[in-house]
């Protein structure tokens, strides 16, 4: 009888995990996520716990970690609803955020490997070149995917969408460092 409950809930899974697969190779589209706030709020659990794995990963303390992640998340989503809201697409908020968020989680799982390899305790010159390659390629890869659920989501340009990407990105890296700078 067990077996009868955890199927369709194994199989609802990876359904997810197949979409954001989907959507990270540009196949997929955010509006082709229900609206539904249960799967945005288990996409921001999830995206916290892998972003907190990766700060750990990369040598930062646990409440260092928490405390960035959290804050770079509250970033992400206070600016797509203010985006959305001045450009009057605001109904499109919860799927393009659950993607946003998603697809950052999924990036963020993959780092884990590049950050493994570049570790604190790294010393092998060949093994930092691949990391920070990996970590490059992964950036871009990033940039990508972001552009290409802001085009869908704002209906622009994916270039448009890259730029606001990168200066998101850019911006975000700034703030949550400085505001968290010497707590981990």
């Amino acid at each position: 009888m067990a077996g009868q409950f955890s199927k369709p809930r194994t199989s609802i899974l990876l359904a997810i995990v197949h979409f954001f697969i989907e959507l990270s190779l540009l196949q997929r589209k955010p509006q082709d996520l229900p609206a539904s706030p249960v799967l945005l709020a288990l996409m921001l659990g999830v995206g916290l716990l892998g972003g907190v794995l990766l700060s750990i990963t990369a040598g930062a303390n646990l409440w260092a970690s928490i405390g960035q992640k959290s804050l770079d998340l509250l970033l992400m989503l206070g600016a797509l609803h203010l985006g959305l809201k001045l450009t009057g697409k605001l109904p499109r908020f919860l799927q393009t955020a659950t993607a946003l968020v998603g697809a950052d989680t999924l990036i963020g799982i993959l780092l884990l490997v590049p950050v493994g390899l570049a570790g604190p305790n790294a010393s092998d010159s060949e093994q930092l070149v691949l990391a920070g390659l990996m970590i490059i390629a992964l950036l871009a890869w990033s940039v990508a995917i972001g552009a290409h659920i802001l085009r869908n989501a704002f209906d622009i340009k994916l270039i448009q969408g890259a730029i606001i990407v990168v200066v998101f990105y850019s911006l975000s890296f700034l703030l949550v460092g400085g505001l968290t700078q010497g707590a981990s």
